[in-house]
């Protein structure tokens, strides 16, 4: 990984191999195994019309019911957070590859999801809504839809957070605390 000319690293995380569910979560896994459901019976039931659109179904209910989980372990894995006074990087742990990076001036906000023991995500910028804005292209009909899209630039599940939140502070960027 190479830094930029004056760039000085001022915190490495990894991430814990567990996972932060909070309330947008806990929902879309509750909607998801509905979504599972529901496929599954359109599987078992449909004609051979209509055989191709529920296999389609069932995949896209296995997906995000499980597979989505799978993939999000394996980021936890092998990622690891950088923050720099210029920038924060997501950075693959073994190549220290660089897979995400965002300059500071760039991030408008940051939202801090976290327990009562300080483990949670660090979001740059919005978090992604459940329901999502009618001007979203995943939305049916205008105003329905499950939005199932992640956050793009998000440290997942990291431990001691308030050792973090100092470190934004003083970088001048707004940070917004939830505990859940």
């Amino acid at each position: 990984m190479n830094l930029q000319n004056n760039e000085i690293i001022l915190k490495e995380i990894l991430p814990k191999k567990g996972f932060f569910f909070n309330m947008t979560e806990k929902l879309r896994i509750v909607f998801s195994f509905f979504y599972l459901g529901i496929s599954a019976l359109f599987l078992i039931n449909m004609t051979s019309f209509f055989f191709f659109f529920a296999i389609f179904m069932f995949g896209t209910g296995l997906y995000l019911a499980f597979f989505r989980w799978i993939l999000r372990y394996s980021d936890l894995k092998n990622n690891y957070y950088i923050i720099t006074n210029e920038r924060i990087i997501i950075a693959e742990k073994s190549t220290k590859e660089i897979l995400k990076e965002k300059k500071l001036e760039e991030i408008d906000q940051i939202n801090i999801e976290m327990n009562n023991k300080f483990f949670g995500n660090i979001i740059f910028g919005e978090p992604e809504s459940i329901f999502g804005r009618n001007d979203e292209p995943f939305s049916f009909f205008k105003r329905s839809g499950m939005n199932f899209d992640e956050d793009k630039y998000v440290f997942l599940s990291v431990e001691n957070i308030s050792e973090i939140i100092p470190i934004f502070e003083n970088l001048k960027l707004k940070v917004n605390k939830t505990f859940y």
